[in-house]
């Protein structure tokens, strides 16, 4: 009897993999690129963002495996639509149970003080699920500045922010680590 080894992938998936494009994209991710592309940010006309639902539950649904792809996206970009996109999968990412996706607070930070509500939004509701302790003052700096200048077209990203600081004010252990923060 002839016996032959066989080697099966059926875990690989292959989409969440790191794919090189060429030598200036080298860890670009393809699932990820897609959406970006696919993503529409608000307009005048509507006050949501457009996207590929599927394409959105597909990356979330590797949840660790995908937070690196989106996170290489994010620290090689200044587009609003793909930042924003970028953020919002790291929401939905976190949504579906990953883990320490805090720890990508240094990558994200760099957004803290971007006059882009869409920006804004996404960052808030990342800060109020993950409760970074860093994040409580870009928080306050971005609700003050919005109350400053509101503007409320297509939407009003203070909803957002100030419900990340109520979140980070009814969570008792944050409220002291940024006191304690403050304080050395």
């Amino acid at each position: 009897m002839l016996v032959q080894s066989v080697t099966f992938n059926q875990f690989y998936t292959g989409a969440i993999k790191p794919v090189a494009k060429n030598t200036d994209e080298k860890n670009s991710c393809e699932l990820v690129d897609a959406f970006a592309k696919s993503f529409i940010l608000p307009d005048e006309k509507v006050n949501y963002s457009r996207f590929d639902e599927k394409l959105a539950s597909k990356i979330s649904s590797y949840k660790e495996d995908s937070v690196n792809p989106v996170i290489d996206m994010l620290s090689k970009t200044d587009n609003e639509k793909e930042i924003t996109a970028g953020l919002y999968l790291l929401n939905r990412i976190i949504d579906a149970g990953a883990k320490n996706v805090g720890d990508t607070y240094p990558v994200i930070s760099r957004f803290n003080y971007s006059k882009s509500h869409n920006v804004q939004v996404m960052l808030a509701g990342i800060y109020r699920k993950t409760l970074v302790p860093d994040a409580f003052g870009p928080l306050m700096t971005m609700f003050l500045k919005n109350s400053q200048n509101p503007v409320q077209i297509p939407f009003d990203p203070n909803e957002e922010v100030g419900g990340a600081i109520l979140e980070y004010l009814r969570n008792k252990n944050s409220v002291n680590n940024y006191s304690n923060i403050l304080k050395n």
